[in-house]
């Protein structure tokens, strides 16, 4: 269960906070003004400066909600309470990042990028989460992070068995004799892969997510890895990925030559 500590004087700040948690499939936790012992939270929200003085020094990170004052070496929240400014916040502290995203005077109405993503897969969680940061303005954190999930799948298979070239029995081999890090770092390295490029297309509003991803690999063939996929043959690294993607997308529509990918999300 992750919960969020506070101790919130203004009761409609208080109100909001907790719905918009509930929402994001977090629990409050009202303290009671009782700070010496928050271990199993991941956040301190207040309205008090000084509570949040006195916990400002500990490991957990303290959210500080006013009007217009600030303090330093916290986050700072605005009242009246703002539920994209909080799931901002969530976002950062779920992946260890401390620059804010959001600004209260101004959100996209649509995001639309170009990315060229190079072969280094050890780096892939952290730039899919900078990628996709901007998913905040349409959609929940519980949502955001099936999408990065299904997004992961496809860029991984994308760089792995696209533009280094690694077959499916290659990888289980390697991996059943715990030589795949080895061997992946040694793909990865060879000047033959080396300015291989995955390219990333995204939109999204508040209706619909769309990701295209493109690698420069000779391809494969979608309907026999959706239907070595289907029999459970998880050697089948291709449709594997197609199956596990298509749990959290709506759409998954692959070119003839199976290089180049569209998958969807349609927001609820």
């Amino acid at each position: 269960m992750k919960k969020i500590a506070c101790f919130v004087q203004n009761i409609n700040f208080y109100q909001d906070l907790c719905t918009a948690a509930e929402e994001e499939g977090f629990v409050i936790q009202d303290t009671g003004g009782y700070f010496e012992e928050l271990p199993e939270y991941i956040l301190f929200v207040t309205d008090d400066s000084h509570a949040a003085k006195r916990i400002v020094d500990s490991d957990l990170p303290v959210a500080f909600a006013s009007h217009s004052g600030k303090l330093q070496n916290v986050f700072n929240l605005k009242i009246p309470f703002d539920g994209i400014q909080f799931k901002s916040l969530l976002d950062q502290l779920m992946h260890g990042v401390t620059d804010d995203l959001y600004s209260r005077i101004s959100w996209p109405e649509f995001i639309r990028k170009s990315y060229l993503i190079d072969n280094d897969i050890f780096k892939l969680d952290k730039i899919i989460f900078f990628i996709t940061r901007e998913l905040i303005f349409f959609a929940g954190i519980s949502e955001i992070q099936k999408i990065r999930i299904g997004l992961s799948e496809m860029l991984a298979n994308a760089v792995e068995h696209g533009n280094l070239g690694i077959s499916a029995d290659e990888k289980f081999r390697h991996t059943e004799d715990g030589t795949y890090e080895n061997f992946l770092k040694s793909r990865i390295e060879n000047l033959k892969h080396y300015e291989c490029r995955v390219r990333l297309e995204i939109y999204m509003d508040k209706n619909t997510v769309e990701f295209t991803i493109e690698d420069e690999g000779r391809g494969f063939n979608v309907e026999k890895a959706e239907f070595q996929a289907k029999k459970n043959d998880l050697l089948k690294l291709h449709g594997r990925g197609i199956m596990l993607t298509k749990i959290y997308f709506d759409s998954v529509e692959y070119n003839k030559k199976g290089n180049k990918v569209v998958i969807r999300k349609f927001l609820s």
